[in-house]
């Protein structure tokens, strides 16, 4: 049995590969127009920061824990890594069960 766990996750999706992974799907499925209007979360997403003890820091990568659109994001990354990887050695039928 092995199991997984993310230790904080936020703060280390990478955004660039993220937003790389949305728009090799969105051109799979949409116009280039649609496309480039998506990828403009990068913008929404660069904007992270905190206080703590009355100071705002801005972390050197990741996204923030409480932007509402965070945790689709990080969903999107997770989808992206167990497809590349997991799916793989498990389709091997080297897993008997993954959930």
């Amino acid at each position: 049995m092995i199991s997984f766990d993310i230790k904080d996750l936020y703060v280390n999706i990478p955004i660039d590969e993220t937003l790389n992974i949305i728009k090799s799907k969105l051109l799979k499925n949409n116009n280039i127009q649609i496309t480039h209007q998506m990828l403009s979360l990068k913008v929404i997403l660069s904007q992270n920061y905190f206080m703590f003890q009355q100071k705002i820091y801005q972390p050197a990568q990741g996204i923030s824990m409480e932007s509402p659109i965070s945790s689709l994001i990080a969903e999107i990354f997770l989808q992206h890594y167990e497809d590349a990887n997991v799916k793989q050695v498990s389709d091997m039928k080297s897993i008997a069960l993954y959930v």
